[in-house]
């Protein structure tokens, strides 16, 4: 499945099955919140993620800043 999230003027699609659509709720606090760019430096910005995966308990940021994957726990 595959939805989009509108953060900082941009839509960003992210794409789970149905049993990880449970956690785009956290996704979304994360996002919102810059969680994920405390706990590391040189991550990118909202505006440079192409797209993102649920897996699980994991979110997969894509970024077109040197085609980085990172991977970001929810919980």
């Amino acid at each position: 499945m595959i939805t989009e999230l509108l953060l900082s003027s941009k839509k960003i699609p992210v794409s789970f099955i149905s049993c990880d659509q449970k956690a785009i709720p956290q996704l979304i606090r994360m996002l919102q919140n810059n969680e994920w760019r405390n706990s590391r430096e040189g991550l990118p910005e909202i505006d440079e993620i192409e797209h993102i995966e649920l897996v699980g308990n994991h979110a997969i940021l894509h970024s077109a800043k040197a085609n980085e994957q990172i991977h970001v726990p929810l919980y």
